[in-house]
């Protein structure tokens, strides 16, 4: 990393790497109005990091056209990544934190805990390749497993298992878990409404039903339940 990039890293700016890196891996490029409805800022704020971190070699961005990470952001995203879902993971795993409250804890964390203190938790748990969400933890080189599932949009009616769950947002994972919604859990998807209407699930074991609106049912990915 250059001089001028590792002077200019951040706890915001490793937030707006980690996110950057999240839209770019869903939609190869990405604009400000992403990046700021993402984060809950401004338009203009987003702008002003973005060519921040273009001066320091961290993204290619040209106005009305979107942002990628170069060779360098995309390590500096990987790395803080991986800090992030080790976190996670050492939370849950060892201090007995549930899986929907490891998120808001690891946002803070993940800033201030050394490379040696993220390398001993990595051998702590043997080099674990998923965090509580079901999500992969890139290891050392920034390589991580194939993420797994199916989004329950795309999912036929039918009988799943929940392997993964993404989205951070404030309360959302909270919300599944009320509902019993957690990876792992087995449900049957009974109804679509068209047009991006709820998602009817019935978890197994139980006659409850869930509906669940857009936002949730696009966090959620599954797969078939092997007959």
């Amino acid at each position: 990393m250059s001089r001028e990039a590792e002077s200019m890293i951040t706890s915001t700016v490793e937030d707006y790497l980690k996110v950057l890196l999240r839209i770019e891996e869903s939609q190869e490029r990405v604009t400000t109005s992403d990046l700021a409805r993402t984060l809950s800022v401004a338009d203009s704020s987003a702008t002003d990091m973005l060519r921040k971190l273009h001066k320091a070699g961290l993204l290619e961005h040209r106005p009305y056209y979107g942002a990628t990470l170069t060779e360098e952001g995309r390590k500096t995203a990987l790395r803080i990544l991986r800090r992030h879902r080790l976190v996670e993971l050492f939370l849950h795993d060892v201090l007995g934190y549930g899986w929907e409250q490891v998120h808001e804890e690891a946002e803070k964390l993940e800033h201030v805990v050394s490379d040696l203190f993220i390398e001993r938790v990595d051998t702590l748990l043997n080099h674990p390749v998923r965090d509580p969400h079901g999500e992969a933890i890139p290891d050392a080189e920034g390589r991580r497993a194939a993420e797994e599932g199916t989004c329950l949009t795309d999912a036929a009616e039918g009988e799943y298992e929940i392997v993964r769950i993404t989205n951070g947002r404030a309360g959302l994972f909270d919300y599944l878990e009320g509902e019993g919604l957690r990876p792992g859990a087995r449900v049957t998807l009974l109804e679509k409404a068209p047009f991006g209407g709820p998602l009817v699930l019935k978890l197994a074991g139980s006659r409850k039903r869930v509906h669940l609106g857009e936002e949730a049912a696009t966090s959620m990915y599954v797969r078939p339940v092997k007959a």
